[in-house]
């Protein structure tokens, strides 16, 4: 038996936007590249016209380079920017970035960003890395320069969601003890790694703390107003499995206050409990369950349908190098004006064009997709 508590988690896209999402809030996207990005939310964003946002996303850009082709993006905290079908960079943010329009933007790598949200599900002060030592993503603090690091005097941060520093650089307190390859008692590492610099001695820098020997980089936690992601299937009691690649998403849905969560089909809670290991995220973290079928193309959902590649190619044909206006124009016509998500689906994408991606079961995904052609 189900409350009507847990029912109430159901909702339409145009519901759970206008509830949860508001001028100015901090939304962090899940997703991968063009693996389960949650579309449907981010389009009726679109349709509401929601602005001032300020955007959190680790690993491609598709969510994102609509939302800034809207002009909806006022801060953005990114890994990889670029986008398919021949976009090293994606030309909207791009664009937005030069114009200002996007006003600032923090880069991380993707494995610190990962390492933040990590942090973040767990509740932790900070979590460790040592890629970005060495590059100027240490350095290069736009948040900062724009003054919005820190505390008030009241005690309260400057924004709840930017930490008072962006790395803070340590000796490492085991001095290298963990690093790979080691010795053992009985020889030589099986590690992939196959050299270990501070070990051999060829690292001896004094750099950031003034004390030779290994440095570490502590990431703050990632914690953002709302999540979103994309699942395969959801209970009616919020429960939610994900299929396939799961990448930054688990770690970083459970890092928010609110997490909406949209999905190909809502299904019985018995359903999920049947195999309980295969599920990932527990019912009460879920605040909005949204189903719409299709709803993260033109990106992809395994085993239920492949990336739309033709998409992309037809984007970067229809905007690169276009005026900023054209750009918006684009996703004016492509988006804001379908009234919602079964609009977009039927009248902008056509249901031939949505079967066709349908993967194989065999496979898990579409063998008979032209790719990258």
């Amino acid at each position: 038996m189900i409350s009507s508590e847990l029912k109430n988690k159901v909702m339409t896209a145009k519901e759970a936007v206008e509830r949860f999402i508001k001028p100015g809030t901090h939304i962090a996207f899940g997703g991968f590249t063009i693996l389960r990005r949650p579309m449907t939310i981010a389009r009726e964003i679109v349709r509401q016209g929601i602005k001032d946002l300020f955007v959190t996303m680790n690993g491609g850009t598709l969510v994102e380079e609509m939302l800034a082709g809207a002009g909806l993006i006022k801060w953005l905290e990114t890994t990889y920017l670029g986008l398919e079908g021949g976009m090293p960079v994606a030309y909207a943010i791009r664009q937005a970035i030069e114009s200002g329009e996007i006003e600032l933007i923090e880069d991380y790598s993707n494995w610190s960003f990962a390492q933040r949200t990590l942090a973040g599900r767990l509740g932790l002060p900070f979590m460790p890395c040592l890629g970005d030592i060495g590059s100027d993503l240490i350095e290069y603090d736009t948040f900062k320069k724009a003054g919005l690091r820190g505390k008030k005097e009241n005690g309260d941060f400057i924004h709840p969601g930017i930490p008072p520093k962006k790395y803070e650089i340590i000796d490492d307190p085991f001095e290298g003890f963990g690093l790979r390859p080691r010795r053992f008692l009985s020889g030589e590492d099986s590690c992939v790694n196959k050299t270990n610099a501070y070990r051999e001695g060829k690292i001896n820098s004094k750099k950031y703390t003034g004390k030779e020997g290994v440095k570490v980089a502590l990431v703050p936690p990632l914690m953002p107003e709302v999540c979103v992601v994309r699942a395969q299937r959801v209970a009616l009691d919020g429960t939610v499995r994900i299929e396939g690649l799961i990448g930054p998403d688990l770690d970083q849905s459970l890092c928010g206050r609110i997490l909406i969560v949209e999905c190909e089909r809502i299904c019985p809670p018995e359903e999920l409990r049947a195999v309980p290991e295969h599920n990932q995220i527990a019912a009460h973290f879920v605040h909005a369950i949204v189903e719409q079928p299709f709803g993260a193309y033109p990106s992809a959902v395994p085993n239920y349908y492949d990336y739309d590649y033709s998409w992309f190619k037809n984007y970067v044909k229809e905007v690169n190098h276009q005026p900023k206006e054209k750009v918006k124009e684009f996703w004016e016509k492509h988006v804001k004006e379908t009234r919602d998500d079964w609009d977009y689906l039927y009248n902008r994408v056509g249901i031939k064009k949505l079967f066709s991606l349908r993967t194989d079961p065999k496979y898990h995904y579409n063998p008979n997709l032209d790719r990258f052609n």
